[in-house]
C-alpha cells in the first residue's frame, strides 16, 4: 500500500544531501527554470504533483499525494549524451544514486522514481538509444560503472527499473518560450507581457527556493499560507524555503479558466488580497486597462448605492427588480459570448473584455433598466452596479 506523502516528506527531512562540486549560474538558472516548470504543473487537475521541493536530495522532487519523483538536471554545451558518459562522475547516474541509496535508508524507494533530465540530444549509439529507452537493458560495463559509484551489486536490477532518463529537455537558450508557451495554454486569455510578469514573480521563489535562502521573506509568508489553508500539508521545517506548493502557485498566478466560484473564494479565504471581481474577471481573461474600468466604475456605483440606502428605506424591492434585470441582460451577453467563440478570438479568450465592450459601447442599454432610477438611468453607474453584483458572487463575467 502506498505510504502517505506525509511520511515522505518526514522522511525527506531526515535525508542529507551530498551534493558537490561548483555549478554555474547559467545551469543554475536552468534548474529554478524547471522547476518553474514543473510547478506550473500543480494547477493541472489529473494527477497533478502538489509540491516541488528543490535541492533536498535531488535538484527537484516532485512530490504527489503517494509517490516521489526525484530528477537530477544536467545541462551541455556540446555533443550528444551517451549511456557511458551519465555514469561518469558528476554527470548524474551517481547523484541518483545516492538519492536512491537515501531513500531506500528511510523506506521510501518503493514510492519513488529517480531521474536524469539531459539538455541536448542523446548520442545514436545502439547502446546508448537501448539505455535511455530502458535503463534495465543495461550492459554488464555500465552495471560496473555504477557499481564503482556505490551502488551495492544486489541492488542493481531494483535502481535500473525505477530509474527515467528524459533527453531533449528545452535548452537554456529556448527554455523561457517554451514555458512561456506552456502558461499560454493555462491562461489563454493573458498577453505576453501579462504571462512574462508572472513568470518573473514564480522564477524569483524558484530562484530562492533552489538557493535555499527566502527573498525578502516572500517565501516563507508563501509557505504560512499554505500551511493555513485546510488539506495542506505541514512542510517540515527544514524544508519550507525550498518547498514550491499548489497552494503558494495558485496564490501567484491567475485563476484559471476551470476555478469554480467555490475555488475562487477558497483563495480569498487564504489570504489573496483582492476581490471576487477581480478574480472572476482575472477567471474570464480581462485586460488590465478594462479591468481598471471596472473597478473604478464600481466604485463610483457603490458610493451612490450607499448615499441611496442611507437616504431612503424602500429600496430594497426595487434593488431586487434592478438585479434581476441587469442580471438577464448581463448573462445574455455572456452566452453570445459563448456562442461566437468560434469565429471570434476575443469572445473565446477574453470573455470578460468581451462583455464589458458589448455594455459599455452602448450604456443606453443598461440605463433603460433602471425603471426606478435608482442611478438615474446612468449606464456607466449600472455598469459599476453590475460589477457590484459580481464582487457578491451573482455574475462570474462569462456562461454560466
Amino acid at each position: 500500500m502506498a505510504e502517505p506523502v506525509e511520511n515522505l516528506l518526514e522522511a525527506l527531512a531526515r535525508i542529507k544531501s551530498e551534493e558537490t562540486g561548483t555549478r554555474t549560474f547559467a545551469r543554475y538558472k536552468w534548474q529554478a527554470k524547471q522547476a518553474v516548470r514543473h510547478w506550473l504543473t500543480c494547477l493541472k487537475s489529473d494527477r497533478a504533483p502538489i509540491a516541488i521541493i528543490c535541492e533536498k536530495l535531488e535538484d527537484l522532487a516532485i512530490v504527489y499525494h503517494d509517490f516521489v519523483r526525484f530528477a537530477q538536471l544536467k545541462t551541455r554545451d556540446r555533443g550528444s549524451w551517451s549511456a557511458n558518459a551519465t555514469c561518469d562522475k558528476g554527470h548524474g547516474i551517481d547523484s541518483l544514486i545516492r538519492a536512491y541509496k537515501g531513500a531506500r535508508d528511510v523506506g521510501v524507494h518503493e514510492n519513488s522514481a529517480f531521474e536524469l533530465w539531459l539538455e541536448g540530444p542523446m548520442s545514436d549509439l545502439k547502446e546508448t538509444v537501448s539505455f535511455f529507452e530502458n535503463p534495465t537493458t543495461a550492459p554488464s560495463a555500465l552495471r560496473t560503472k555504477m557499481v564503482a559509484l556505490g551502488l551495492p551489486r544486489n541492488l542493481l536490477d531494483d535502481f535500473l527499473s525505477r530509474l527515467i532518463i528524459h533527453v531533449k529537455q528545452p535548452s537554456r537558450a529556448h527554455i523561457d518560450a517554451v514555458i512561456l508557451r506552456e502558461m499560454a495554454a493555462l491562461w489563454p486569455g493573458q498577453s505576453i507581457p501579462e504571462l512574462e510578469d508572472v513568470y518573473t514573480r514564480l522564477l524569483e521563489v524558484a530562484s530562492a527556493a533552489q538557493a535555499g535562502e527566502p527573498a525578502l521573506g516572500a517565501v516563507r509568508r508563501l509557505v504560512a499560507a499554505c500551511v493555513a489553508s485546510p488539506g495542506e500539508l505541514t512542510v517540515p521545517d527544514d524544508l519550507s524555503v525550498q518547498y514550491l506548493s499548489k497552494s503558494q502557485i495558485a496564490f501567484m498566478t491567475p485563476p484559471l479558466g476551470g476555478e469554480t466560484d467555490q475555488d475562487l473564494l477558497d483563495r480569498m479565504s487564504a489570504g489573496e488580497i483582492t476581490s471576487m471581481l477581480e478574480l472572476k474577471m482575472r477567471r474570464a481573461g480581462v485586460s488590465p486597462s478594462v479591468l481598471k474600468q471596472a473597478q473604478d466604475l464600481r466604485a463610483q456605483a457603490e458610493i451612490s448605492r450607499q448615499l441611496l440606502l442611507a437616504s431612503r428605506s424602500d429600496v430594497d424591492g426595487q434593488f431586487a427588480q434592478l438585479d434581476t434585470r441587469i442580471l438577464t441582460v448581463a448573462r445574455a451577453i455572456a452566452d453570445k459570448a459563448n456562442l461566437n467563440s468560434a469565429t471570434n478570438p476575443v469572445a473565446a479568450a477574453r470573455p470578460a473584455d468581451y462583455i464589458s465592450t458589448e455594455l459599455l459601447s452602448n450604456p443606453g442599454i443598461l440605463g433603460q433598466l433602471d425603471k426606478s432610477d435608482l442611478f438615474e438611468g446612468d449606464g456607466l453607474e449600472l455598469y459599476g452596479y453590475l460589477c457590484h453584483l459580481s464582487d457578491a458572487c451573482r455574475f462570474p463575467w462569462r456562461a454560466a
